[in-house]
């Protein structure tokens, strides 16, 4: 494989094993476990890494925006609303509804995405990552909120 194969490949890659967590974390909690060496509760380890995923998300479309050299106040609000509400739901909510809650910043992430690729900013096979790994960890995180 050369180097500008790794490259290009790269950002799908890291998308799919993202996804690696929520599926491991339902996994487990589905199986019965709830606790693990060094991580400690299943649901709540999942729970902060899913905010972690949510504000990196938003991160990326700060990076995009600013990439394209044009002013987007919009998003950026936005960016910021998102990142601003999952947070107060992090410490807010109980572990399981904030599971569940993850799914409409993930939603709404996904819709911008779209908005993106519809206006050529993002490309398809991109996109169609981006669908098919939010939509598995949507899943996974009703499976863990079930289990948990």
């Amino acid at each position: 494989m050369t180097q500008q194969t790794v490259k290009s490949k790269l950002p799908h890659i890291l998308i799919y094993a993202g996804a690696f967590p929520f599926m491991a974390g339902a996994f487990l909690l589905a199986t019965g476990f709830t606790v693990l060496p060094l991580l400690g509760q299943i649901d709540e380890a999942l729970a902060a890494y899913g905010l972690v995923i949510v504000i990196f998300l938003t991160g990326i479309h700060w990076g995009q925006q600013l990439s394209l050299g044009r002013l987007a106040t919009g998003l950026f609000l936005a960016s910021n609303f998102i990142a601003i509400l999952i947070w107060l739901a992090w410490l807010i909510l109980p572990t399981r509804y904030f599971i569940v809650f993850l799914a409409v910043p993930l939603i709404v992430l996904l819709a911008i995405d779209r908005n993106f690729f519809c206006t050529g900013i993002l490309e398809r096979k991109y996109f169609q990552s981006r669908t098919i790994v939010t939509t598995t960890v949507i899943l996974c995180l009703n499976i863990a909120a079930f289990y948990s």
